[in-house]
């Protein structure tokens, strides 16, 4: 009788622990997607330009981790250059990958358009690849006059892109955990890049 009851209060206190897991992991990523804002403006401010996506897949090659060079290979999607940038690779739920065939999951997804990454940004610097952000009922979040210029976005505890994030296209998802929908996704727009570039006496 008592290995039942000291099973069942652990296993009450499981789902509240479980719980407690998520959200701390969920508040790590979402600092470190913070960070992630405040690393690519600093690297706008410095270069004149925001960084290209990486796209080497293999961990062992010098460019793994790196910006490609500019122009940007928009053809396919790319991850955060986290070296270059001196951050982290992946999110809470990511792991380190050893070879080419290994998964991505919890590597961080990075969009850049690219006007704002092939040539110095000056204050008409305008958007061109038309990148934006809807609600999951599928209401735009980003308009014309705040047009997103860099998308960066987590996978979540699943590990995988949902919902509009699921293909890779000029469109993506953003908000609240839903039963089918776990990314956490972040965006800097034109209008707060232009201006933290103007403070900085860059532009």
């Amino acid at each position: 009788m008592v290995l039942v009851i000291l099973s069942l209060l652990a296993g009450g206190l499981m789902v509240p622990l479980g719980a407690r897991i998520e959200a701390r992991d969920r508040q790590l990523t979402v600092d470190r997607l913070r960070d992630i804002q405040q690393a690519l403006i600093g690297f706008a401010i410095i270069h004149g330009r925001l960084p290209c996506p990486s796209t080497e897949d293999d961990p062992g090659a010098p460019g793994y981790g790196i910006e490609d060079s500019p122009p940007c290979n928009t053809a396919r999607e790319g991850r955060l250059p986290w070296l270059t940038l001196g951050l982290s690779a992946t999110d809470a739920w990511g792991l380190p990958r050893r070879s080419p065939g290994d998964h991505w999951g919890g590597h961080w997804h990075y969009r850049v358009d690219r006007a704002f990454a092939d040539t110095v940004i000056s204050a008409v610097t305008a958007p061109t690849d038309d990148l934006q952000i809807r609600a999951h009922d599928g209401s735009r979040i980003t308009v014309t006059d705040s047009q997103a210029v860099a998308i960066i976005y987590s996978t979540g505890p699943n590990r995988r892109a949902d919902g509009l994030n699921a293909s890779y296209s000029s469109t993506y998802q953003a908000g609240e955990s839903i039963p089918d929908y776990d990314d956490l996704l972040v965006w800097i727009g034109r209008p707060l890049l232009i201006a933290r570039m103007a403070q900085a006496g860059r532009l």
